[in-house]
């Protein structure tokens, strides 16, 4: 319930603040090319329903029904805007509107055409589609660069069949298996990351190399804890839901109708509302929490206080009679809080980790390690360092075809030992780690060629006669 009313606020925010830009990338779109504004193409989502996703055409108009449903990098068919829309996922944003109409998610399992959802193993599909297909996951994020993996194969086709299509289910299946808000509000900030920061690699250079200081300087002020940060804190929550219901009031009766659609005393109502929610949000200890620590219990404490507000506030406006506030409005105005309070705060702890992780240096940067081997030494490995010290486990490789597709620590069985020599496997990876401890010297040995050839750091696991001690 709480991620459905998160999907509807953030969408609704979201489709207001980003409106003048989605005006102008559909005048860019049909000033490009002859055609319609938006690609519809039908899929698989929530229990297996069919539904038309909304995308930005970045394609010469198909004359077919459907459009094409697999396209590599340096396809002729993408135009000039269509190759920029791509290139920084802007295609994907009309999707807040399927997220409105309840298709979609912000996050889960991407919607996958029929011809492909037909090629889910039986076992794994109704758990896939149990839940509501999403806007990112983790499989888009390390498949970021999928186009120019299929440009790369000799058969695309295939290569997205065998390959690449049963790495994004097992994503699924994890994400699945392990859903809660805090991994969502985690993706949705390593899907702009991803998305926005290697794109300008220039910039992230010199702002690495040539303004460390002005980094630490961030990363000090924004980790310190000065008398006055409840106060400023108190102050942008109330600036925030202030915004949220003039937004609210846009969203209801349009930029024309906004101003004489309000009655005289609106202003007046809406420092009340501000002061209802104030006083809610430091009842329940919000301006006490860290912002760079943003969690899963500060969105429910702030949810649950905007939710207590807005009942307040309605309460309040029915009693006295305030006819004129729309009742649209005082429905809608919690949804648009708790969503734009929640964003701030991500926002903010993005910038902090960011500025921490600059002014450190690559001492402290995130060390994302491939472990090949998912036997018990791999079990205990994983459970060692997976999420603690910088550490965390990405996958694991394994020859034994039993293994794979499972999990080890809740850490998927990818493949075979070859496979990391995919670039979709090891490109988010900084480490390879051997955890074979009772396996050959030749094939410790070669696990450890596979790891350097992929240009990883190589780090093992003692093996057995290593770990004897002398008698």
């Amino acid at each position: 319930m709480i991620k459905r009313l998160f999907d509807l606020a953030a969408a609704t925010v979201g489709l207001l603040l980003l409106a003048p830009l989605l005006l102008l990338l559909a005048l860019l779109i049909k000033l490009d090319s002859p055609g319609p504004v938006f690609f519809r193409q039908v899929r698989v989502g929530w229990r297996g329903r069919p539904f038309r996703i909304f995308k930005f055409r970045t394609m010469a108009a198909d004359p077919t029904p459907g459009g094409a449903q697999l396209t590599v990098a340096g396809d002729a068919r993408i135009t000039r805007t269509g190759n920029w829309l791509r290139r920084y996922k802007l295609d994907e944003l009309p999707q807040l509107i399927d997220v409105l109409r309840g298709t979609m998610s912000l996050v889960g399992p991407r919607p996958e055409v029929p011809r492909y959802v037909e090629r889910y193993p039986a076992a794994w599909r109704d758990r896939v589609l149990s839940v509501r297909p999403g806007i990112t996951d983790l499989a888009s994020v390390h498949y970021r660069d999928e186009n120019a993996l299929l440009a790369r194969a000799a058969d695309p086709e295939r290569e997205y069949i065998e390959v690449i299509l049963p790495s994004k289910l097992r994503y699924a299946l994890h994400y699945v298996d392990n859903l809660t808000m805090a991994d969502d509000l985690k993706v949705l900030g390593l899907t702009l990351r991803t998305v926005f920061i290697p794109s300008f690699p220039a910039y992230r250079s010199a702002m690495t190399m040539n303004h460390s200081k002005l980094w630490g300087r961030l990363d000090r002020a924004m980790s310190s804890l000065h008398p006055q940060r409840g106060l400023i804190s108190t102050l942008v929550d109330g600036a925030t839901v202030l915004l949220c219901w003039h937004l609210t009031y846009l969203f209801r009766l349009g930029f024309e109708r906004y101003q004489p659609g309000r009655p005289w005393y609106d202003d007046y109502v809406s420092f009340g509302v501000v002061a209802a929610y104030m006083l809610c949000l430091a009842l329940l200890g919000v301006p006490r929490g860290i912002w760079r620590y943003f969690g899963f219990d500060d969105l429910k404490r702030i949810t649950l206080a905007c939710l207590s507000a807005g009942v307040v506030s309605a309460a309040a406006v029915s009693t006295a009679q305030l006819v004129g506030v729309a009742r649209a409005v005082l429905l809608l105005h919690p949804l648009f809080s708790i969503a734009a309070l929640c964003m701030v705060r991500t926002v903010y702890r993005m910038l902090w980790e960011h500025a921490r992780a600059q002014a450190n240096g690559q001492s402290d940067a995130p060390r994302r390690a491939i472990v090949l081997g998912a036997g018990e030494a791999a079990r205990r490995l994983v459970a060692g360092i997976h999420l603690r010290d910088g550490w965390a486990v990405v996958a694991l490789l394994d020859d034994d075809p039993a293994k794979r597709g499972s999990r080890v620590g809740g850490i998927p069985v990818l493949g075979p030992l070859a496979d990391l020599a995919l670039p979709h496997i090891h490109a988010e990876a900084t480490h390879v780690i051997v955890a074979m401890p009772g396996a050959s010297e030749a094939q410790r040995g070669q696990a450890i060629a596979i790891g350097r050839l992929a240009g990883l750091q190589v780090l093992t696991v003692p093996s057995q006669n290593e770990l004897k001690t002398p008698g």
